[in-house]
């Protein structure tokens, strides 16, 4: 006789499933608040200084300005100096406290330099021998690919004083703070700051073209006891700008410095304000020698920082904390870590500081250049800018400070970095020569800002990635593959969709049945709470209502990680920009504009330029610039899914509650489209071909209820009457009962006192 299968496993299997996917939710979400808590206690920063940054000089007397938060002098012990290939020391005693740097007269060339590749065009400034402008060649800023993508520029800032109140000369004229990407700040020479930035009387770097530059600090006699140098190179076929900077001890005595220049600036605040801010602090690292031995894997994923944390809270004068340290901060210092890269980005580019890497390094030799050695300190600082379109346009910079170096007479040190630019395309971002080695494409990170961040898993939207750009392989149209990717994710689902909306209309048609009889009941046993609620669920045994139908529709909930997870691939997905519809169907029809970018709105009639704002919509989604038909399809959608194929309440409404149900259905044809409005029209795709999609599904799912009569009680409670236990729920209903009668009875038999 074949042996009865156990009926009780499945049902504990199954919420044994249920209780692991909740707690994993759970789980993560307190791990992404503890790491942010961490990421917030960073360390107090060293004292300030007051003088402005890089103030850009009014006519009157020139004058050396310091870096405002110069640090204070490192405790750390001091590193040695990398020797130069030929002393060349000129025998130089040096008094510190005469040290500043030379001025040259002023090179307006610098203006026009430039050096181009083909992935990267790099434009110099004159502030800190820094960048003015680095562009993409090969991305660009519209459709009509004529301006190229700046993803670094020179920024321009007003200084204020403690109060909050914008510093002016004597004549009244605004001080302003010049910050240049990649610009030298200084040098700490035994704690004595000497400024390299900027000088009124002309430049502290002379320049040689195409991209040299070379700055001295001498004594008091005008002789030379450090020299500077700066070259820019870009990387043969690659996307790296490499800086290669020397510092060289011209005098017969060892010189202890810090070397202080600016990192890498805040990328261009994202076109399309949709979803808000999209900008990211990352940092790379390396894991402590007790748990790498090697030290040979980079990793990123305790560092994704949101820009308004970066920025952190405003003072009471309205104006946010001059400087703070990023790096280190109580997580790194924690757990041993040790910096590799430091990247920002924004929604579609990012841009990462890191060590040079030799082409072709191997072995240990590669292992040697993943730390960043030239930076041990990271600082924060605040361009504060004004709004626009009430949008805030405040600027992060990041100050740099290296560690402490010894010099040795006739010794040259090696700061040099390279600076990574482009799209935050994974095999972009592997194909270059640190890619790989430094794991950069750890830059890329597809997770909607907000509440729902925590649960939007990275390995998710990894793999509905790879599945859009293998359907793209395949039809050569991202439109049409995100229409496929719909398809078969939702084909995926549909047995759990299935699953649970059997039971969610099986279990609402019981409801309503049920509920004159549980009405009864009340009226019956509505004095005695306990009582009432044996009867209610004898009264469920009786009409064979599994308790599980209300778990309905729990797997629903189950699938809305996936659901935002696709959400957040196409959002992100820098593939997706300046991309047509559907083979520019609408362009060879004539029609320039109508989703000729998946980045962008649909933009079927653009009435203008700079966009017209609607009070409390343009606030959220920024101006409306076009009339855009997808949304209105997609309320027409919605339309449909809820006048033809909303299944009937079961249950009778008071005249209140149909007016509420009503409401909603209309705010839900209303708001969610017109949310929508400014949405890429990649994503309004994706939601117009989910609805059709899910329609068609709801239609099939009806169908099979008809087909195998499921929603027919009668039958249902003949089946559950057939079988023995009736189902979990009812078995362990079936054991409170006899332990309750079972203590009644011993309650009874025992003696009173």
């Amino acid at each position: 006789m074949p042996q009865e299968p156990n009926k009780l496993l499945r049902p504990l299997a199954v919420v044994g499933a249920i209780l692991l996917v909740i707690g994993g939710f759970f789980a993560m979400y307190f791990s992404s608040k503890k790491t942010q808590q961490q990421l917030g206690q960073n360390n107090p920063p060293p004292p300030v200084a007051t003088q402005p940054l890089a103030n850009v000089p009014t006519p009157g007397p020139a004058a050396n300005t310091p870096a405002p938060g110069t640090p204070t002098p490192s405790t750390s012990a001091p590193a040695p100096a990398t020797p130069g290939a030929a002393p060349g020391a000129s025998g130089v005693r040096v008094d510190v406290a005469t040290l500043q740097p030379r001025v040259w007269p002023a090179d307006p060339s610098i203006a026009g330099a430039e050096i181009a590749g083909s992935h990267l065009i790099a434009r110099f400034s004159s502030v800190g021998a820094g960048l003015a402008s680095l562009r993409l060649a090969d991305h660009f800023e519209t459709i009509k690919r004529e301006t190229p993508v700046e993803v670094q520029s020179e920024y321009t800032s007003p200084v204020f004083d403690a109060q909050g109140n914008p510093l002016k000369t004597a004549q009244g004229i605004p001080l302003s703070t010049i910050v240049a990407p990649m610009a030298a700040l200084g040098l700490e020479v035994e704690g004595r700051f000497i400024n390299l930035s900027v000088d009124a009387a002309g430049s502290l770097w002379k320049f040689t073209p195409p991209a040299s530059f070379v700055a001295e600090v001498t004594d008091a006699k005008g002789q030379t006891a450090l020299r500077i140098t700066r070259v820019y190179s870009l990387a043969s076929g690659g996307r790296n700008l490499i800086l290669t900077q020397r510092v060289e001890n011209l005098t017969d005595s060892p010189i202890n410095f810090r070397f202080i220049q600016m990192g890498p600036v805040d990328l261009p605040l994202d076109a399309a304000t949709y979803v808000g801010e999209k900008r990211r602090l990352r940092f790379g690292y390396i894991l402590s020698p007790q748990y790498d031995p090697t030290q040979s894997y980079v990793l990123s994923r305790d560092y994704v920082i949101e820009h308004a944390t970066v920025l952190g809270p405003q003072l009471p004068n309205g104006h946010y904390e001059e400087s703070r340290t990023e790096w280190p901060n109580a997580l790194s210092q924690e757990r041993n870590y040790t910096l590799s890269w430091i990247g920002l980005t924004n929604r579609y580019f990012g841009v990462a500081l890191h060590s040079p890497i030799t082409p072709g390094a191997t072995g240990a030799a590669l292992i040697g250049e993943k730390p960043l050695h030239s930076v041990q300190q990271v600082d924060r600082l605040v361009l504060e800018r004004p709004k626009i379109d009430n949008h805030p346009q405040d600027v992060i910079a990041l100050r740099l400070t290296s560690p402490k170096l010894t010099l040795l007479p006739g010794a040259v040190t090696d700061l040099s970095q390279s600076l990574y630019a482009g799209a935050l395309i994974r095999s972009e971002i592997r194909a270059d020569v640190a890619g790989d080695p430094l794991s950069l494409d750890g830059l890329v990170y597809y997770s909607m800002p907000g509440p729902c961040a925590f649960c939007t898993f990275n390995f998710l939207t990894s793999s509905l990635l790879w599945l859009l750009t293998t359907l793209h392989a395949i039809v050569h149209d991202w439109a049409l593959s995100i229409v496929l990717l719909v398809v078969v994710v939702r084909t995926i689902l549909h047995p759990v969709t299935k699953w649970s909306q059997v039971r969610i209309q099986r279990f609402s048609k019981q409801m309503g049945e049920m509920a004159p009889k549980q009405a009864k009941l009340k009226e019956k046993y509505g004095h005695d709470p306990k009582l009432l609620q044996q009867e209610t669920a004898k009264l469920w045994r009786e009409e064979g209502i599994n308790p599980m139908g209300m778990l309905g529709c729990l797997p629903m909930f189950l699938q809305t990680p996936i659901w935002l997870a696709l959400y957040a691939t196409l959002f992100f997905a820098a593939q997706l920009r300046h991309q047509p519809a559907f083979y520019g169907i609408f362009q060879k029809l004539g029609h320039p504009t109508f989703m000729a970018d998946l980045s962008a709105p649909d933009n079927f009639w653009v009435f203008s330029q700079t966009g017209v704002h609607i009070p409390l919509l343009s606030a959220m989604l920024g101006p409306v610039t076009s009339i855009n038909i997808l949304p209105l399809i997609l309320s027409v959608v919605f339309y449909i899914h809820q006048k033809y194929l909303t299944p009937p309440t079961t249950t009778t409404l008071t005249p209140e509650q149909q007016t509420q149900q009503t409401m909603m259905k209309w705010i839900s044809l209303i708001m969610f489209p017109l949310l929508m409005y400014n949405a890429p029209c990649g994503l309004t795709i994706y939601f117009v071909a989910n609805s059709a999609l899910g329609i068609l599904e709801h239609k099939r799912i009806r169908a099979h209820i008809t087909r195998h009569d499921l929603l027919n009680l009668d039958k249902i409670k003949a089946k559950k009457a057939g079988k023995p236990g009736g189902g979990f729920f009812s078995r362990l209903q079936d054991l409170a009962e006899q332990q309750r009668k079972a203590a009644e009875a011993a309650a009874r038999g025992k003696p009173k006192r």
